[in-house]
């Protein structure tokens, strides 16, 4: 659906240079929902505005659906008879046809004040080919698709934070598009809200089969509605997959300090720097940390484990997620014994698809 290839964008300001984009290659799948995730500068946002070219990359093929928005060409420079790669992208009648497939959403929603929720989402079917009439009848589908058809007649200053977001999700919706663009669309919202939209963009993928590509600097966002995930960093993209994969088994220590934002067991990092006695081994002893895969959940590996290595194990934290109806259970557990029977049995978990990690080696503090 979505093809991104060598894609790069920097701006050039008066203090320098800012690559937003480094190189950046990547595909989304048709109907999925795809979430781009990082910290403030790492280029999501930018990433995002080059796909409907609201940004002009520097360099890079972008492919949505069956459009080439922009294509790498070697061009003759004819003065000093060279080649020369330069981005070739659609513009005019061409460009507004394009986009037409792909709507936007904002943080800040972007409603016109004085306008009705009705003159809202009719806005962008000004300059189509539906009458007044067949534009009325779309409005109110619409309406009736975020659940709003009784704030028709009022204007944006008497709905909440969240009603305005579901009229700008309608308003997007208006030219039937393919994909669907969220840039931090919940993040104005409150809690109740934020998950009230994300239900809606859950429903509209299943219902319409959207394609849904959305940034966010949340990981409980990406954890709620997305199938894959990419975390940005510095303009790259530093990790990608499947959300259940990333969570399961994080690899770049940005990742771990996103997966670690909504899971209880972050709590540990704390009282590690305090020394708390609460989960300090004693002698050889380790804390780990323990991931069980949604194969490895529920069986009594623990208790197992204690007894055919000759082991000690104290839980300290533990809770179990389900991410897209998986399960993924998490425990952190002081482990004690002699040296080369914790070693066995940490290997042994790890035969039992559990990912192990050592937080706090007792051998050597």
């Amino acid at each position: 659906m979505i093809e991104i290839k060598n894609l790069s964008k920097t701006y050039h300001l008066k203090n320098g240079d800012v690559e937003a984009i480094r190189n950046i290659s990547l595909q989304i799948k048709e109907k999925e929902i795809y979430g781009i995730i990082g910290y403030s500068g790492a280029g999501k946002s930018s990433l995002l505005r080059c796909l409907n070219l609201l940004e002009l990359p520097d360099a890079g093929d972008i492919r949505v659906g069956n459009t080439q928005l922009t294509k790498m060409v070697q061009i003759e420079n004819k003065k000093n008879h060279t080649i020369e790669e330069k981005i070739k992208r659609k513009k005019g009648k061409e460009l507004r046809l394009a986009r037409r497939n792909i709507g936007m959403i904002f943080q800040h929603f972007n409603l016109l004040d004085r306008s009705t929720v009705f003159d809202n989402v009719a806005y962008p079917l000004k300059y189509s080919k539906k009458n007044k009439k067949e534009i009325e009848i779309k409005v109110k589908q619409l309406l009736e698709l975020v659940d709003l058809t009784d704030k028709i007649d009022v204007y944006p200053s008497q709905l909440s934070g969240g009603q305005k977001q579901r009229v700008a999700i309608a308003r997007a919706l208006a030219n039937d598009p393919k994909v669907l663009l969220s840039d931090e669309a919940t993040s104005a919202l409150d809690p109740e809200a934020t998950e009230s939209i994300l239900e809606l963009l859950k429903k509209l993928n299943e219902k319409l089969g959207l394609t849904i590509v959305l940034i966010t600097h949340e990981m409980s966002v990406i954890k709620s509605i997305c199938h894959r995930v990419a975390v940005m960093e510095q303009g790259n993209i530093i990790e990608e997959g499947k959300v259940y994969d990333i969570f399961a088994n994080p690899k770049q220590q940005t990742t771990k300090k996103f997966v670690n934002s909504i899971s209880s067991l972050s709590k540990i990092h704390s009282m590690i720097e305090t020394h708390s006695s609460l989960i300090l081994p004693q002698g050889k002893g380790k804390l780990v940390q323990l991931r069980f895969l949604k194969d490895s959940v529920g069986n009594a590996l623990i208790s197992e484990v204690s007894r055919k290595f000759n082991v000690n194990m104290s839980i300290v934290l533990a809770n179990v997620d389900l991410l897209q109806g998986n399960p993924l259970g998490g425990v952190i557990a002081v482990i004690e014994g002699e040296e080369e029977n914790i070693i066995s049995a940490l290997e042994y978990f790890k035969n039992n698809l559990v990912n192990v990690e050592v937080l706090y080696n007792g051998a050597v503090v």
